[in-house]
């Protein structure tokens, strides 16, 4: 009885901007622990805007174990239509394991192009890089510089405007996909339309072009943003101040980057401060015996060097192939 079933409804959204969610209702498998099967049903679930976009953008498609993560909180049919595949109504384990296989590895490349160009995107609209320029910006201004001059948008290259098929839709057309009754469509309709002006409904088939919407949208709204955790460098959308500086995520022993991030903070700052020290007096040692020998060019090398390799080593640290610990044993060498 197997069948195949091409992806035929669209995704539809609501983007409710008062409430700051975002609702998604699309065709999902689902495992039938009945029939030890899956088989293709219709999902509704409510996020908070940006969430979805920083799940995306966390997720390294070429790691297997964290693309599958990505698959088992999102479903593959939110991905699967990328490709214009058909899917089955019913499917084995067996089966729906090579899907989601075959799906991922022909992917991937370009999955994590879209990641690496809204990395870049929500880095410069929320100045994650603390770029001075930029302070006095708001999000909606630098997103207008990205979309109008020549710092071009990498998620715009990807994805022009004019290749944004969405249609708007109304609420009607949403409660019946997902077959709701009347009445608990009606108490659904009245919670969403509680602000009519911030709310409106859309349908696309591709899931990075909502997220476009989704990123475009939240820099309308002052209260909400994309940051980057300053303990465990993951992106997320704060919960309650947009100059929140850690996520809510477990980082260890079952506490959150909220919990451990100040203390950790503040070690690592004493230890930055220590091998601030030490380089300063490293320096001045080798400036000064340089100094001291004009004529003696292994000194001027010497110390030219030790500036050369410092800085080599202070980018290994930033990208995590080195450790603070490594650097401090280097430099008491020196």
């Amino acid at each position: 009885n197997m069948l195949n079933h091409e992806l035929s409804l669209k995704n539809q959204f609501f983007i409710d901007k008062f409430n700051k969610h975002k609702m998604m209702a699309y065709e999902y498998l689902r495992y039938n622990q009945k029939h030890k099967e899956y088989e293709l049903g219709h999902r509704m679930q409510t996020y908070k805007l940006g969430s979805q976009i920083c799940d995306f953008i966390n997720t390294d498609f070429n790691n297997i174990s964290m693309a599958r993560e990505f698959v088992d909180k999102y479903n593959i049919t939110t991905i699967a239509h990328l490709l214009g595949i058909k899917i089955y109504e019913y499917c084995s384990v067996q089966e729906y394991n090579e899907l989601v296989d075959d799906v991922l590895s022909k992917l991937k490349d370009k999955l994590e192009e879209y990641r690496k160009a809204f990395i870049n995107d929500i880095t410069y609209i929320y100045n994650l890089n603390e770029l001075e320029e930029l302070n006095d910006l708001t999000p909606k201004q630098r997103l207008h510089i990205l979309r109008s001059s020549k710092k071009e948008s990498e998620t715009q290259k990807i994805y022009d405007e004019t290749n944004l098929k969405l249609t708007l839709n109304n609420f009607g057309d949403f409660t019946q996909h997902i077959k709701l009754k009347e009445e608990e469509a009606q108490e659904t309709a009245k919670a969403w339309f509680k602000d009519y002006f911030n709310t409106y409904a859309f349908e696309a088939n591709d899931i990075i072009q909502t997220f476009i919407i989704e990123l475009y949208e939240m820099t309308e709204i002052e209260s909400t943003a994309i940051k980057k955790c300053k303990n465990c460098g993951k992106f997320f959308v704060p919960d309650n101040r947009v100059d929140e500086l850690y996520c809510s995520n477990i980082y260890e022993n079952n506490k959150t980057c909220k919990e451990v991030g100040p203390f950790r903070t503040k070690q690592k700052l004493m230890q930055e401060n220590d091998d601030l020290r030490i380089y300063r007096n490293v320096y001045q040692k080798l400036l000064l015996r340089t100094r001291r020998n004009p004529n003696n060019e292994q000194y001027e090398n010497d110390f030219n060097e030790f500036k050369q390799k410092n800085a080599e080593l202070k980018e290994k640290i930033e990208k995590g192939k080195m450790t603070q610990k490594e650097y401090t044993e280097w430099l008491e060498k020196q």
